[in-house]
C-alpha cells in the first residue's frame, strides 16, 4: 500500500464527515435566522415606539390598536418564513458551529442587559437619570458589533451605527421628556425598519432557494 494512501483516505472521511454535518440549505437557514431576528426587532421596536408615544403625552387606545396589529403583521410574516424554511435549514451548519455562535449571541445579551442595569444604577447615583433613556438606545446600538458571524450581517450593522449615533445626539441635542421621547421614537423606527427588511431579506433567499 502507498505509505501516502491513509492520508488521503483520511483527508475524503474528514470531507465527508464534515458534509454530513452540514447538509442543509444555508439560504434557507439564512432567511429562518432573519425571520427571528425580524421578531425581536419587531417586539423592541414597538416597545420603543410606545415608550416615544408616551413621552409625547400621545397615548390613546388607537395607537395602541395600530401597534398590535403591526405586531401581529410582523409576526405572521416571520412565521410563514420559518414555516417555508425550517425543513431545508435543518443541519446547514455544523453543530459545533451552530453551538458556539448560539453561546456567543447568549452571552452578548447577558452583558448588553447588565449593562443596561448598571447604566441605570450609575446615572441614578450621578442625579443623571434625564440620559437612561439616551444610553440605553446607545447600548442597544453596540450590542450589534460584538454579533457572532453567523448572526451579525451588514443591515444589523447600519442599524447599530444609526442607533449609536442617534443616542449621542439626542443626549446634546434634547432634555427631559424630549430626549426620552425623540430617542425612544428613533429607536423604535429603526427596528421596525430592520425587521421589514430582514422579512424582505429572507424572503428574496427562499425564492432563490426554489422554497
Amino acid at each position: 500500500m502507498n505509505p501516502g494512501q491513509p492520508n488521503v483516505q483520511a483527508g475524503t472521511n474528514s470531507h465527508v464527515s464534515e458534509l454530513a454535518e452540514a447538509t442543509g440549505n444555508r439560504q434557507a437557514a439564512i432567511a429562518v435566522g432573519r425571520s427571528y431576528g425580524a421578531l425581536f426587532f419587531s417586539v423592541f421596536g414597538t416597545a420603543w415606539l410606545l415608550l416615544a408615544v408616551y413621552a409625547f403625552g400621545r397615548l390613546s387606545r388607537f395607537v395602541e390598536i395600530l401597534f398590535a396589529v403591526a405586531i401581529v403583521l410582523f409576526v405572521a410574516a416571520a412565521m410563514q418564513i420559518q414555516r417555508r424554511g425550517k425543513e431545508a435549514a435543518k443541519n446547514a451548519y455544523p453543530e459545533d458551529e451552530q453551538k458556539r455562535n448560539d453561546r456567543a449571541f447568549g452571552i452578548v445579551n447577558a452583558v448588553t442587559w447588565i449593562a443596561v442595569f448598571l447604566e441605570f444604577q450609575i446615572l441614578t447615583r450621578l442625579g443623571r437619570q434625564d440620559l437612561a433613556i439616551a444610553g440605553v438606545v446607545l447600548i442597544v446600538g453596540l450590542h450589534f458589533f460584538p454579533m457572532p458571524p453567523l448572526y451579525r450581517h451588514r443591515a444589523n450593522l447600519v442599524t447599530g451605527a444609526f442607533l449609536v449615533v442617534w443616542s449621542i445626539l439626542c443626549a446634546v441635542l434634547f432634555k427631559g421628556d424630549r430626549m426620552i421621547g425623540v430617542a425612544a421614537l428613533g429607536a423604535g423606527v429603526a427596528l421596525w425598519i430592520s425587521a421589514a427588511w430582514a422579512l424582505t431579506i429572507a424572503g428574496r433567499l427562499l425564492k432563490s432557494a426554489n422554497l
